[in-house]
């Protein structure tokens, strides 16, 4: 870890509230739809534990990719050579842009399929890669998903951190993640940090943003529930599972892997907001990781650290 000063903003008053709906009554709302066993596919159709990615807008589809691979320019130079997004949801489609920027391979994992199956979002991306002035492939004629993906120097690998072991060691400059590492259950976090320090190659960046606000409500009350009920399989289901950590422990989990970190943005609450006062012993954590809302870190290897194995 360094002292390196993140930016900081104060967040502003119902900072990701969501509906008016007091937090107890959206958790249990929740918690009846995951007891009620429904297929996921029949709650994704209904809009629920759907990704909230806008995924046609242009600036998550071409510019963010460009500036991810524009700051990993910035440190090293060229382009990255190999891309990981971890939990992409349909933001696969921004494949094309990756492969414009001249970033082969890519790679996208995520825990579940939620990625177009039919050409035509990936063929619009690439039009609108083109659009920015990116050389984009042309993927008018691919005949579907994986051909599109092909076409992109693409892989679409969907499962838990085991899946990550299709990805050759240290063939990885850049790791991306969008509010992802916090649904990353406790137990399981270790694993994929080993992951990914196995995968990456030494001259590499991982860039990940990461809320630290419950989901039922954007304040911390998810933090009064004792590991056994929080850990366990209702709440998992609910979509509502967050792992509860603060930037220090999450840093600390990156150290252990064998990461350095540095925090570049920094949203904070003004005062601990409700739920910090009332967190269970268990989930105790240093006072400053309660004002922190969410923040974006940056991880390079460790010079000299061991190669982490990862997943047993």
């Amino acid at each position: 870890m360094d002292d390196h000063q993140p930016e900081q903003t104060v967040v502003p008053p119902g900072y990701a509230a969501g509906s008016r709906l007091p937090w107890q009554v959206k958790l249990s709302l929740k918690l009846v739809i995951a007891a009620l066993r429904l297929p996921h596919g029949t709650l994704r159709r209904a809009g629920v534990n759907r990704h909230s990615f806008v995924e046609g807008a242009e600036t998550r589809l071409v510019r963010e990719p460009a500036d991810h691979v524009a700051r990993f320019a910035a440190l090293h130079g060229r382009p990255p050579r190999g891309v990981l997004e971890l939990g992409p949801g349909r933001l696969v489609t921004r494949a094309a842009t990756y492969a414009a920027l001249g970033c082969g391979p890519v790679w996208f994992a995520d825990v579940e399929e939620d990625a177009p199956r039919e050409a035509a979002p990936y063929a619009q991306a690439a039009a609108m890669a083109r659009a920015a002035g990116l050389p984009a492939p042309d993927l008018s004629a691919a005949a579907g998903r994986e051909a599109a993906l092909a076409a992109c120097g693409a892989r679409y690998l969907i499962g838990g951190t085991e899946v990550l072991s299709a990805i050759p060691d240290g063939s990885v400059e850049l790791v991306l993640s969008d509010v992802v590492l916090e649904h990353v259950r406790r137990d399981a976090l270790p694993g994929l940090l080993g992951e990914l320090r196995r995968l990456s190659a030494p001259a590499s960046l991982g860039v990940h943003a990461v809320d630290f606000h419950d989901h039922i409500g954007g304040a911390l009350n998810t933090r009064r529930f004792a590991p056994a009920f929080w850990e366990g399989a209702l709440v998992a289901r609910s979509g509502l599972y967050v792992n509860r950590l603060g930037l220090s422990q999450l840093r600390a989990a990156f150290a252990e892997a064998g990461f350095t970190t540095r925090a570049v943005e920094t949203r904070l609450w003004p005062a601990p907001p409700p739920g910090a006062a009332a967190a269970h012993p268990a989930v105790r954590r240093p006072p400053e990781d309660d004002l922190i809302a969410f923040a974006r870190i940056e991880a390079e290897p460790a010079p000299g650290a061991r190669l982490a194995k990862g997943i047993p």
